[in-house]
């Protein structure tokens, strides 16, 4: 069957009524009508099995299961599913960022770390493009909302996803397999087994293989951009003592990701004379290029660890040893053109962690428990960098199959370099509760930590993009190194009650940490290299939030209101004159939100669950931000006494991608058919307030409101060892940009480009689950 009629088929069955639908992520057949309670929901988000509704603390979880249902492959899917959680796209596959809170980092340079740790089975992803990586046999996915550097390191300073993937099996042979098939020639394979090896030892082994083509249509050579295929492995070796109170566990897991990406559909083209056509639609809709360099991403992700769990009399040892490499090879067209402008943008990223975590637990049982901790990181981050061509101001004509007639005959410019950041991280980390009474839980936490940086960095030849008569855009520069060192303390205070035996409040202090920032990309001058390191992005959150479970287990229902201030937020501004981003301190960040959270089964057969996000987010006291292009003195940009640099006050104006209102929505229906088979029905959908993604709050740059629905429908047989689904995802056609940007000056200034997301236009497929 063709795929358009494929797809219509489905939106047909899926569109027809189905009473209360709602989401329950459990592939198995419906309960008896009487049995309706909720599952109770265990976590480690404090580094402890604990019930999520009795901490104090902000935790939203996501099983595997529902991952796989929503065909979530990586963890920008999860804000589809948890309201707090929101992503954005970067030029480039390894610049993606995730956000909670609205917080989140969109800084290009690798001497800057994220604000969100992206942890998995308790080690840290060093790089953003590392913890985007497929999510491969998981367990659940915890996401921690506020800082978090008490117990989780250096860089939580907004939050955490902590991914928890599945542990071996002891008890028997199994395993699990999937197919997906869809549109675009869309496909994924997945499977795993899992078993024991004797009395005490046990393995599990998963695998993966997904591809699907493009969603942008390149009109030069009529190629489809932006597909991608990806491959990977997890493989897990675990002893345990015969009384089960010590485990060592051996893991180790392989990604690799190509794709032909990333083509970036022109929104607005450049308003600079003589700039060149481009020959496509340029708005909202376009999903066309017209562009003469190909691009391409190849991206490896792998690590190793050994975890240790050691039981020593009532206390716990626990040993985290962990290794990871990040290599990620690109290009892209720069100028975004049909013009071969800049010719090439090869592009190499190169990292290597090692990390070691210890944490001594105290039993739970008594009125007074503890854990203590240290903890080591050891990073390494190469970046280079080779971009070749020209500016439109460097040519006097332009042919029609794109060759450029320099001013200068014979001119390329070139744009070559090379930087270093080393990374050594050190600390020393405790957490403590107290229960004066029952009902009464009192914490405190501590982390003291040592950073140390180093930056190399050598750009040895002028870049003459604008011209080899021209001043040099960026003259050869090093090669120089810089050594920096800081050191913070992070604390965290709580104080929780549990009112009745399902009702628990709690009010929460902490305080976060980021690293100073090392500006490491290849366009660093002298100057900017004399004013680093940038200052570290510092966190401060006061919380309050009430759990309950209500009518018999029927209904969870937490809210929580929060007001988190960031000092020294390390963002990036674009440069028109070097067509460069370029690192900046943007200075404080006011952040006022409330959260509410659901998750109810009224009948056996029925579930549902969402939430709600409030956030005033605004930047704060920041009256010398930056000017966006072409910003005049009427729309606030001026100059600094007199004839000083323009700037703008952007005290009170809002904070990038950090929607207003955010909610989500999940119903699904579980209800036997026949006395062998159930019928599911489910339905997904978000929507999000209007965002801005710049830092100049440059009106270009935006994405208006948006809400994105998905459907799916499927039966379950062999009492849910065998699940047949199809799906259909933003079943309304709604298009929307995961992100919007400034396109590189070389083809004239003021084009602003669009980052299509992977649901772009409506998408249909099939899937085929099978448990063994």
């Amino acid at each position: 069957m063709p795929w358009r009629s494929l797809e219509m088929a489905m939106f047909t069955v899926l569109a027809q009524p189905a009473g209360v639908v709602f989401a329950r992520d459990e592939p198995v057949r419906a309960a008896p009508a009487t049995v309706t309670e909720l599952d109770r929901i265990t976590v480690t988000a404090q580094h402890r099995e604990e019930n999520v509704q009795r901490i104090a603390l902000a935790v939203s979880v996501v099983d595997g299961q529902a991952l796989q249902r929503r065909q979530a492959n990586d963890i920008s899917r999860l804000q589809a599913l948890v309201p707090s959680v929101t992503f954005s796209a970067g030029n480039e596959l390894r610049n993606n960022a995730i956000r909670i809170r609205g917080v989140g980092t969109d800084v290009f340079s690798t001497g800057v770390e994220p604000s969100i740790a992206t942890v998995v089975d308790g080690v840290v992803m060093q790089r953003p493009g590392a913890a985007f990586s497929d999510l491969l046999d998981v367990e659940r996915v915890e996401v921690l909302r506020g800082p978090q550097g008490t117990l989780f390191g250096k860089n939580a300073s907004a939050g955490v996803i902590h991914v928890i993937t599945r542990a071996p099996d002891f008890e028997r042979q199994s395993g699990a397999a999937s197919v997906l098939l869809g549109q675009d020639h869309e496909h994924r394979v997945e499977g795993a087994v899992s078993g024991p090896l004797g009395d005490q030892l046990a393995y599990r082994l998963a695998a993966f293989q997904r591809g699907r083509d493009g969603d942008v249509r390149n009109l030069r050579d009529g190629r489809v951009l932006n597909d991608q295929r990806a491959r990977g492995v997890r493989g897990k070796l675990q002893w345990r003592s015969q009384d089960q109170r010590s485990d060592v566990t051996l893991s180790a897991d392989f990604g690799r990701l190509d794709a032909d990406c990333c083509a970036l559909p022109l929104i607005q083209a450049s308003t600079v004379p003589g700039a060149v056509p481009t020959g496509t639609a340029v708005d909202r809709d376009n999903d066309q290029v017209n562009n003469d360099v190909p691009p391409f991403v190849r991206q490896e992700n792998v690590g190793a660890a050994v975890t240790a769990r050691i039981a020593l009399g009532r206390h716990a040892l626990t040993s985290i040893t962990g290794w990871r490499r990040f290599d990620n090879d690109s290009d892209v067209d720069l100028d975004d053109t049909q013009a071969r402008l800049v010719t090439r943008n090869f592009n190499v990223e190169s990292s290597r962690t090692f990390t070691q975590e210890l944490r001594l637990a105290s039993p739970t049982d008594t009125a007074f428990d503890y854990l203590l901790g240290a903890y080591y990181f050891d990073g390494a981050v190469q970046n280079t960098l080779d971009r070749r061509g020209l500016n439109l101001g460097a040519t006097t004509g332009i042919a029609l199959d794109g060759t450029v007639v320099p001013r200068v005959p014979g001119d390329q410019a070139v744009l070559a370099g090379w930087s270093d950041v080393d990374s050594r991280n050190a600390a020393l980390f405790g957490q403590a509760n107290w229960r004066p009474r029952e009902q009464l839980t009192l914490t405190a936490g501590l982390r003291l930590l040592d950073e140390r940086q180093r930056l190399r960095f050598v750009r040895p030849l002028d870049a003459r993009f604008n011209g080899a008569d021209r001043p040099a855009t960026l003259p050869a520069f090093g090669p120089v190194s810089g050594r920096y060192r800081d050191s913070a303390s992070i604390g965290r205070l709580s104080a929780s009650y549990a009112f009745t035996p399902v009702i628990t409040g709690y009010l929460g202090w902490g305080t976060g940490y980021k690293g100073e920032g090392l500006a490491a990309t290849l366009g660093l001058t002298a100057a900017q290299f004399a004013q680093l390191p940038a200052p570290a992005e510092t966190s401060e959150l006061v919380e309050a939030g009430l759990k309950s479970t209500l009518f018999d287990n029927t209904l969870m229902l937490n809210l929580t209101g929060f007001r988190t201030r960031i000092d020294d937020y390390q963002a990036q501004t674009y440069s028109a004159a070097s067509g460069l981003f370029v690192l900046t301190s943007a200075g404080g960040v006011a952040i006022d939100g409330v959260e509410l959270e659901f998750v109810a089964r009224p009948h056996a057969w029925f579930s549902v669950n969402g939430g709600v996000t409030w956030l005033d987010a605004r930047f704060d006291d920041v009256p010398n931000g930056p000017c966006y292009t072409g910003q005049s003195a009427a729309q606030g940009c001026l100059p600094i006494g007199d004839g000083g640099a323009t700037v703008q006050d952007l005290d009170g104006k809002p904070f990038m991608n950090a929607p207003r209102w955010r909610a989500v929505l999940g119903a699904r229906l579980d209800a036997p058919l026949t006395g062998t088979m159930d019928v599911f029905v489910q339905a997904d959908c978000r929507w999000q307030d209007a965002v801005v993604f710049d830092i100049s709050q440059n009106p270009r740059l935006t994405q208006r409101a948006y809400g994105i629905a998905d459907l799916s429908a499927g039966l379950i047989f062999a009492d849910g060892r065998l699940e047949l689904g199809m799906h259909v995802q933003n079943v309304a056609d709604t298009r929307y940009a995961a992100n919007v940007m400034p396109v590189s000056t070389a083809g004239g200034a003021n084009a602003y480009a669009q980052q299509l997301p992977a649901d772009f236009r409506r998408r249909a497929g099939i899937s085929l689950r099978m448990n063994f």
